[in-house]
This record gives C-alpha cells, sequence and structure tokens, in this order.
C-alpha cells in the first residue's frame, strides 16, 4: 500500500515491504483503538448536566455521579421516548441488560464520533497506493458519502422509525394485547434499520464510482431501470418489519429518486468530459 517515501514512513521511493505493510497497520491501529476507548469511556462515565457559567445556563458534558446517568443512559432514553408511543412500557429480561444495553450504546457514539480518526488513518494507509484517477473520485464523493449517509439514517429516526413502532403497536392495542418492549431488542433493531437505511441512500455514489472507473457503461443504468425498480421494492419490503406496504415504501420511494439522482450526475459528468475533450480533438 504505502512507500518508503510516505511521509507516515519516512526514507527513500522505495515500496514497503509485507512486515513494514504490518507495522503501519499496526500504529494506525494503535491510534484508532485508542481514540475509541477514550470515547467509550467518556460516553459512559461522563453525562450532560445543567449548569449556570457565569449566570448563562447551558447544558455541558461532566463527569457523571453514577453510570446510571451517562450520555450512553442519556441518548438511549432519549432515543426511545422519540420514536415508541408513550403507552409502551420498557421492560428487560435479564439483570444484565440495561448494562449490555449502555455498553452497546456508548460503544456505537464512540464509533460514530471517532469516524473522523479512522477515515483519516485508513486514507493515510491506502493513498500511496492509489492512482491520480482514483484518488480524484474519492476525494469528490467524500462529501456526498457523508451527506447521504446521514440523510438516509437521520429520515429512518424522523419518519420511518417512528411510524412504523406506531401501527405496529396499534395493531397490538387493537387486538387488546399489552404493548411491551425489550430494550436490547430494540436497540439492534433500530441500530441495524438506521444503518441499512445510511447505507441504501449510497446508491447514486455507488453508480457513479462504478460508470467514472469505467466498470459500469452510462447507459447501463437507463436501460435497466425496470430490474432496478424491483430491486430497490424488494430491499425495502425485506428491511421493513411491517406489511402494510406503507413503510416499504417510505424507504422505497427515496431510493428511486436517489436511482434518478445517480443517474442523472453521471450524464452531467459525461457531458462535461464530451465538452472538454472535443476542443483537444479539434486542436
Amino acid at each position: 500500500m504505502a512507500w518508503a517515501g510516505d511521509s507516515s514512513t519516512g526514507g527513500g521511493d522505495r515500496p514497503l515491504s509485507f512486515f513494514e505493510h504490518l507495522e503501519e497497520i499496526r500504529e494506525r491501529l494503535k491510534v484508532v483503538v485508542y481514540a475509541l476507548v477514550i470515547a467509550f469511556g467518556v460516553f459512559l462515565t461522563f453525562s450532560f448536566q445543567y449548569v449556570v457559567v457565569l449566570g448563562v445556563p447551558m447544558w455541558l458534558p461532566l463527569p457523571a455521579l453514577n453510570l446510571q446517568e451517562g450520555i450512553a443512559q442519556q441518548f438511549f432514553v432519549a432515543l426511545r421516548r422519540w420514536l415508541v408511543p408513550s403507552y409502551v412500557n420498557p421492560v428487560v429480561l435479564t439483570p444484565w441488560e440495561p448494562v449490555v444495553v449502555q455498553f452497546k450504546v456508548a460503544l456505537f457514539l464512540a464509533i460514530v464520533v471517532t469516524s473522523p480518526i479512522s477515515t483519516y488513518e485508513f486514507w493515510r494507509f491506502v493513498a500511496p497506493a492509489l492512482r491520480p484517477k482514483e484518488k480524484r473520485l474519492i476525494l469528490r464523493v467524500s462529501i456526498p458519502v457523508v451527506l447521504l449517509f446521514l440523510g438516509g439514517v437521520v429520515m429512518s429516526l424522523v419518519v420511518v422509525l417512528p411510524f412504523t413502532f406506531t401501527f405496529l403497536y396499534g395493531i397490538a392495542i387493537a387486538m387488546g394485547a399489552a404493548p411491551l418492549l425489550q430494550l436490547q431488542e430494540f436497540l439492534d433493531f433500530v441500530l441495524l434499520f438506521s444503518l441499512a437505511f445510511g447505507v441504501a441512500f449510497e446508491l447514486p455514489v455507488v453508480m457513479y464510482g462504478l460508470s467514472v472507473l469505467g466498470i459500469v457503461e452510462p447507459e447501463f443504468w437507463r436501460r435497466h431501470w425496470r430490474f432496478a425498480v424491483i430491486a430497490i421494492f424488494f430491499f425495502g419490503a425485506a428491511i421493513t418489519p411491517d406489511g402494510s406496504g406503507v413503510t416499504m415504501l417510505l424507504v422505497a420511494l427515496p431510493m428511486l429518486f436517489l436511482y434518478v439522482g445517480g443517474y442523472v450526475a453521471i450524464r452531467l459528468r459525461v457531458r462535461n468530459t464530451t465538452h472538454n475533450t472535443t476542443p483537444a480533438k479539434s486542436s
């Protein structure tokens, strides 16, 4: 991957040996793990507390008095209250389940917060082995990748999941059942669904990257749009738990717009490339 002339390794212009690669991986993983452990500890042992500083009231992250008041706990409680109707009672089936939930939330938040560090270390490792065209492509799509992923996660948390929980628990109420919510299953479902939604929103970036690298022809996406529609609706049906079809539409419709947006971005790039190369040929 890296070369000895890289600033991270120092030295001449020779490629690194296998063991030098392993050493570089170890050093970069060490940075990522240290950052992850520190963030994990902060989310468990710190809490947002209401304080007054110089007469100005504000919420600040301060050391928590006990583990029951950590940021991970506060985040989970806020998430449950936002997504689940107030008449649903949370339950735990084992004494250690709340602790496991707190640890999972703290780890999730730590991964999110330290993701810029992880991305930077990964980029420094692989960048020397990439061709200039590949580097330009990665730099060009990096911001859209982040924005699309965050957009997918936000939409799942703001629109899709609240509707899903309200709809499904409404059926339970109509059947005369007592609505309960197991904490660990709730957290696992929310995290996996949000992750799947965020990844699904990367569809236009995947389309753009495949076409720019020459793996897929730009017109492939137009010729096979019918298969894309079927695949998108199948994906929406696969990741949604209810059979109403409404949640599936909430997943599939944004992806259809993203598919069209990806094709438009590809066509614009092809047009710009053709426009830039035509004068050079004529001259």
